[in-house]
């Protein structure tokens, strides 16, 4: 399962730098939702890795799907988090910077939330919700192909 991470850290890393270079131009909310990071790293992400371990054959399939979903999360949201700092040094207008859309940028917000607080916590909630839907489909994936698998080598039902 070497390089299982590499495309889609690329990816992810390519969604944060369109969508922040989208929405600093001004495109619509709905053009900036397209290139959303979270998207990738709740629901195809996860999916796409357990469509590889599946195929692996590896022992542990459930536990290896989830220890790289919660790693790949990780990295994404720590690519992610530039930009939450960047939101509150320029108090950038976007509504998921916010502190009503749950970001970092309003009034009261302290510099320790804006740059550490808000961003972890936010990090930390996403690996959660990664998780439990991207681990969740993901094991339902896994469970299917083996299941599968098993039928098609069995020579009592594969006739």
């Amino acid at each position: 399962m070497k390089g299982i991470l590499k495309w889609p850290l690329i990816i992810a890393a390519f969604l944060v730098v369109v969508r922040v270079v989208l929405e600093r131009a001004g495109a619509p909310e709905t053009v900036n939702n397209i290139f959303s990071v979270v998207v990738f790293y709740v629901l195809i992400a996860p999916l796409y890795f357990a469509f590889r371990i599946a195929g692996s054959g590896i022992a542990a399939p459930y536990k290896n799907l989830l220890k790289t979903t919660a790693l790949f999360t990780a990295l994404a949201r720590s690519m992610v988090i530039p930009t939450y700092w960047l939101a509150y040094l320029y108090q950038w207008p976007q509504y998921r910077f916010s502190v009503a859309g749950g970001g970092n940028v309003g009034p009261g917000v302290s510099p320790f939330m804006g740059y550490a607080g808000i961003p972890l916590a936010a990090a930390a909630v996403w690996i959660l919700i990664s998780l439990i839907v991207g681990g969740g489909l993901g094991s339902i994936l896994i469970a299917v192909k083996r299941k599968s698998a098993r039928k098609a080598s069995d020579p009592v039902t594969a006739q």
